[in-house]
């Protein structure tokens, strides 16, 4: 049984809609959670219809402006129950019909500020002290449990303390992981900050029960700047990444505009409108050869430079201060945006 989780950091773009369609394929989702949704709930059916049809969902759009939680479902696969919802913070219980495995889940968007998320720390405090079921949070808190989870700038006690508190009082520890452990990327080349936004939270009754679950983070890819966590109960093997490997993102902008004066500038006798209509016959030949160069397999190419941005986005959360690295990532990150979205209209 798969479920995730993933910040997106806005969710109206249908390339956007696209990533998360294949996230819930390649990982065979039936439960996922979208935190930081920025849509209107009017637009949630029309998405879902789209991009996830048969799927359920249930949001707190209309408790807090702007869209924050919005969790979608495969009613074929699991039953979930809406158990409370606030701001912050929607809770659930989830059976899963083949097994018949039931649990509580909460799915969590913390607010900006500490004052702001203290309510978000009273409604987890109340739902714990009223369970005795297995417990999992799959969380965006907005901050960090330790100064070790955020490279770049130190928080300060203050910033730790709400958070630290909650997990002693209601005896949550974070789940297994693997993957990506900085979850999250500011992209500022001057001044980078790196942390551990997203994370897996378990209760004790979770363990008391026997269940096991990893997560896995995956790098963000281009889409967000945040790590989709998958939590896989039972623990399915998590394949490696690929060896990474440089593009030249403007490759294909500078071999379209060379072969597009190559043609132009070529010399054709006659008048004006013949030598237009000879130019014009020439030029499409050879777009047509740049098309089949560069477009053709439009999805595996899409696919290799996602792969390409995804295996330098973990070689750079271990070697942070490699400038290489940093420098390539946006012409990376422009690259799979560029072939992403010519795989959307060529299928569209």
């Amino acid at each position: 049984m798969n479920i995730g989780f993933w910040n997106v950091s806005g969710f109206s773009r249908p390339l956007k809609h696209n990533g998360v369609a294949h996230l819930i394929k390649n990982n065979q989702l039936c439960l996922l959670g979208i935190l930081e949704t920025k849509i209107a709930a009017s637009a949630v059916p029309r998405i879902l219809s789209r991009s996830f049809p048969g799927w359920c969902q249930v949001n707190n759009f209309d408790m807090i402006n702007g869209g924050r939680i919005l969790i979608i479902w495969n009613l074929t696969v699991i039953d979930l129950q809406l158990e409370d919802i606030s701001q912050q913070v929607i809770h659930c219980c989830v059976t899963h019909k083949s097994s018949q495995l039931s649990f509580s889940i909460s799915f969590i968007y913390g607010l900006y500020s500490v004052v702001n998320r203290r309510s978000m720390w009273d409604k987890l405090s109340e739902l714990g002290q009223n369970l005795s079921s297995p417990w999992l949070i799959l969380c965006d808190f907005n901050c960090v449990r330790s100064p070790k989870k955020k490279l770049g700038v130190t928080p300060t006690w203050y910033e730790l303390k709400d958070f630290t508190d909650c997990c002693l009082s209601l005896g949550l520890q974070d789940a297994p992981t693997t993957g990506c452990f900085y979850t999250w990327h500011s992209n500022n080349e001057s001044n980078p900050v790196w942390c551990k936004l997203d994370r897996v939270l378990m209760n004790n009754e979770w363990l008391e029960a026997g269940l096991h679950c990893n997560t896995h983070f995956s790098p963000p890819g281009c889409l967000s700047d945040h790590s989709p966590g998958i939590v896989s109960i039972l623990d399915p093997p998590v394949p490696k990444p690929k060896p990474f490997q440089f593009f030249n993102m403007w490759a294909y902008h500078q071999d379209f505009m060379t072969t597009v004066e190559h043609g132009w500038n070529s010399n054709v006798g006659g008048t004006a409108q013949f030598n237009l209509c000879r130019k014009l016959k020439a030029l499409k030949g050879s777009l047509k050869a740049f098309n089949n160069l560069h477009f053709s397999h439009i999805s595996a190419r899409a696919n290799e430079a996602d792969l390409a941005l995804q295996d330098a986005q973990v070689q750079l959360e271990s070697d942070p201060e490699n400038d290489n690295l940093q420098d390539s990532m946006g012409e990376l990150r422009k690259k799979v945006v560029f072939l992403a979205e010519a795989e959307r209209h060529f299928y569209f």
